[in-house]
């Protein structure tokens, strides 16, 4: 598996100025993170210029870009809205495509109150349809993660995948999406977690790992079994980015929020490291 992070781990950072993006750049390549996923959100400039300095970045520090992101909503209340949400997922992939980076990340919608969940599911089938038809001409790989509560379920996203039929339309498992919350910010990933995780797996194409809090020496996070996680990815025989999305929002006041990044960055090339052991 292939170390990467994606921007969104250091989006405070990034919003406050208190990391450049060459110095967010920097710390990665400094700590074995071979690429890099980009966030639409985590930048002002969004366009195809902003785009093209930040692969040139990655590039001049050895890295590539594994993934990139952008966040959207095919559940919007009109058709207008949708299909404005539609047209923002092709720009972003129209970019893509320029820049030669072959995965670009999607979701499906939140859902919206007083509207039938059936009728939300119709939304996401339209949308998402209308993605995978522009992925196939530009011949792109649209990596749905398992985000958003409508259409989150492993059986209903792969129910989806049928219906639709493109050969551009994978996976971006996620377990920390899989988790209920105990109380405020004690997430609880269990068995279920895993068991949808598995369902996702054989058609990924990139993953994500959250790290709220490294603990053990920085080999695994205080909230979950990491460890558990990669060995169920190796055994389904991924071998892609797993992309660090570190969870600053878990930080206590009493932490330092790139000292804790730096060492989620371990936690995720010390469990990429565990196959390539003798």
């Amino acid at each position: 598996m292939i170390p990467s992070i994606s921007t969104w781990s250091a989006h405070r950072l990034l919003e406050t100025g208190k990391v450049s993006p060459e110095q967010l750049f920097d710390i990665a390549a400094g700590h074995q993170i071979k690429m890099i996923e980009i966030v639409d959100i985590d930048f002002q400039q969004r366009d195809l210029a902003a785009m093209e300095k930040l692969k040139k970045l990655a590039a001049d520090r050895g890295m590539g870009i594994s993934c990139m992101s952008l966040e959207h909503d095919l559940c919007r209340l009109t058709e207008e809205e949708r299909k404005a949400d539609v047209e923002k997922v092709k720009s972003w992939m129209k970019i893509s495509k320029t820049l030669g980076i072959r995965i670009v990340r999607a979701f499906t919608g939140w859902h919206k109150p007083n509207i039938p969940y059936p009728m939300q599911m119709e939304w996401v089938y339209e949308g998402l349809s209308l993605i995978a038809e522009e992925a196939e001409k530009l011949d792109l790989d649209i990596v749905l993660e398992n985000h958003n509560d409508v259409c989150l379920d492993a059986d209903e996203i792969l129910a989806m995948f049928r219906r639709i039929g493109s050969k551009c339309l994978f996976t971006c498992p996620d377990i920390f999406n899989y988790k209920f919350m105990k109380t405020e910010n004690v997430p609880i990933i269990g068995e279920w977690s895993f068991i949808g995780i598995g369902k996702l797996l054989p058609l990924a194409r990139n993953a994500h790992i959250k790290v709220c809090e490294a603990a053990e020496g920085n080999t695994t996070d205080r909230y979950y079994n990491v460890t558990a996680l990669f060995d169920l990815m190796q055994k389904a025989g991924y071998d892609g980015p797993v992309a660090l999305e570190f969870l600053w929002p878990y930080l206590g006041a009493d932490k330092d929020e790139l000292e804790e990044l730096k060492k989620a960055m371990d936690v995720l090339v010390y469990q990429c490291g565990k196959g390539a052991r003798p």
